[in-house]
């Protein structure tokens, strides 16, 4: 046997030396036991919780259906989520605009709690203030989401790139898989 017949495998998520195997064959995806292990328990707990980050665009609307849709799909539940901005002044007409907003982000959960139930869903929901991307993963990593549902902004690039996307903040801050439908 010649040692040019074999050829060396490593995990092909975490690296690890696996073993040698004839040049011939052909393995698709190698894992270690250990990455095997983490791979079996991550398919048996599946998607069991999804968050819906909610404001009052059709873009929202648009990632609750598809919410729905993998929720009925999956068994999962849906939570609803609306994150009110607050800017840190404390004048009377912040207290009053503060005010107006939490009551705009009750008729946003209101109308996506009566869209759901037009669909014969059952969402959960919740309304925190502060600055919305940053609470949104606050909120889907203390709950335990595994997916986070949410409308693109739609800005355009010249706006996305002076204010920044809520969007994009999440995708790239989080670890949970995020959906955002077009």
């Amino acid at each position: 046997m010649n040692i040019y017949d074999k050829r060396q495998i490593k995990c092909s998520i975490c690296g690890k030396f696996i073993g040698e195997i004839d040049v011939d064959a052909k393995i698709i995806f190698p894992l270690c036991k250990i990455c095997k292990k983490r791979e079996k328990n991550t398919i048996k707990k599946g998607i069991s919780k999804i968050l819906v980050p909610i404001d009052e665009t059709k873009k929202s609307i648009k990632a609750l259906d598809a919410a729905i849709y993998f929720g009925k799909h999956l068994g999962a539940s849906i939570t609803l989520l609306n994150v009110i901005p607050v800017a840190y002044m404390t004048t009377m007409s912040f207290q009053k605009m503060l005010k107006e907003m939490t009551h705009e982000g009750a008729k946003n959960i209101e109308k996506a709690k009566a869209y759901c139930q037009k669909k014969n869903t059952l969402p959960k929901y919740k309304i925190v203030r502060g600055d919305e991307p940053v609470e949104i993963v606050k909120f889907a990593k203390k709950h335990d989401f595994d997916l986070i549902v949410m409308g693109s902004s739609g800005k355009g690039v010249l706006k996305e790139i002076a204010f920044g996307s809520v969007s994009n903040y999440v995708m790239n801050n989080t670890k949970i898989p995020v959906v955002t439908p077009s």
